[in-house]
């Protein structure tokens, strides 16, 4: 347990807090890697040492000194600066000691680890130009390490005994490093996701729990409304404040509808749509017998989009149950929303008297200002139209 503590320590050197979880994982995958990779220089020390391959000792033990600095660069700098450090220090010993052991010895094997750790390390779009610059750098070191070869610039001194055995050691050891890189990346992949699954439920049961308080403390408000409302000695009084308590609960709605499918995202308008004209209905059955027709497809309408659009339904049809009905007809209130690709058409219509001079742009009521803004707050096209009634159709797209 020391022991693991130790490495976990040594592991989480550079982890700061305000770090996302890709970075606190990030960093700690370069601490695991360069562990690995000194523990297989240090193994190989050991094993060159014994079998009198001293030639090599001076660039092993280099790599030892000067990889544990990405430590340091992860402590007081952040983990680009190490990336950097563990990779160019990498590059040049492995230039050095390809051309000193040759081609034979099958050294070049340990870059498949290095690229592999290359790309999972920083294979994100806000690091690519660090992942592209580093990628050069590997490139032009194997073009380096291929020169050398062609050229004999260093000349192999190890007989073919000598070339075997160090050959079937960096096999084993390429091998090695490769499945303990991809264990690493692997682990604490696994680890972030846990992270981020974690961190996404907390926020989604509080943002669960906020839908919930706001929908309580609207109903509270509607009921305060409702209260006033019937202590009203006024009919004047009682309407605005009737008005003023369903445009609040076609919000309280929202949230409702939000809070009981515990979806923070969207909203199925359909339902919606169908629990609104209740409610309405029942506030304004002293007006008379109405129809309303709903015409909608079922899909789900982006919350930004599901508040603006609630209370331009709520506006309209209690503007038609205002003013829309006629001693001679039955007021009806066709109610359609279709979707095609990502553009929401939603049409409403009465057969009442629609605009009595006939001209949307001359009309300064409240309801039909409402309607206006909230159409311009979600970016809508939007039109008023006499037509058999009054006719409102608003054009949006989702997202």
């Amino acid at each position: 347990m020391p022991f693991k503590k130790i490495i976990n320590s040594i592991v989480n050197i550079g982890v700061r807090e305000m770090y996302a979880p890709w970075e606190i994982h990030l960093t700690r995958k370069l601490n695991s890697i360069l562990l690995i990779a000194i523990f297989n220089v240090s193994l190989a020390i050991v094993v060159y040492s014994v079998l009198g391959y001293n030639d090599f000792l001076i660039d092993l033990i280099s790599v030892v000194v000067l990889g544990p600095l990405l430590f340091l660069f992860n402590k007081y700098f952040n983990y680009v600066w190490a990336a950097y450090w563990f990779f160019i220090v990498g590059y040049v010993f492995f230039i050095s000691i390809n051309l000193k052991m040759g081609k034979d010895s099958y050294m070049l094997l340990f870059y498949f680890p290095v690229v592999l750790s290359l790309v999972q390390l920083l294979g994100r779009r806000e690091l690519l130009k660090h992942l592209i610059f580093l990628g050069i750098l590997c490139i032009i070191s194997v073009s380096i390490i291929a020169i050398g070869f062609i050229k004999n610039w260093v000349p192999v001194l190890l007989n073919q005994e000598t070339l075997n055995n160090i050959m079937i050691l960096n096999i084993i050891l390429s091998v090695f490093t490769a499945v303990a890189f991809v264990i690493v990346v692997v682990t604490e992949s696994i680890s972030q996701e846990r992270l981020i699954n974690k961190m996404l439920s907390e926020k989604e049961i509080l943002l669960s729990e906020v839908f919930h308080r706001v929908k309580n403390n609207m109903n509270i408000v509607t009921s305060l409304l409702s209260l006033k409302k019937n202590n009203s000695d006024s009919a004047e009084v009682r309407d605005a404040l009737e008005e003023c308590r369903s445009r609040v609960f076609s919000m309280a709605l929202v949230h409702h509808k939000i809070f009981e499918r515990e979806n923070v995202v969207d909203l199925n308008f359909k339902n919606y749509i169908h629990d609104l004209m209740i409610e309405l209905k029942s506030s304004f059955d002293h007006k008379g017998e109405v129809d309303i027709i709903i015409d909608a497809e079922e899909f789900f309408i982006e919350l930004s989009n599901a508040i603006p659009c609630g209370l331009i339904l709520n506006e309209f049809v209690t503007n038609s149950f205002k003013y829309a009905q006629l001693p001679d007809r039955k007021l009806k209130i066709h109610i359609s929303l279709q979707k095609q690709n990502d553009c929401i058409t939603l049409e409403l219509r009465d057969n009442g008297p629609g605009f009595q001079n006939g001209v949307e742009e001359k009309v300064n009521t409240l309801g039909v200002e409402l309607m206006k803004s909230l159409s311009e707050q979600i970016n809508g096209n939007y039109h008023f139209k006499n037509d058999n009634g009054l006719l409102f159709q608003l054009k949006f797209k989702q997202g």
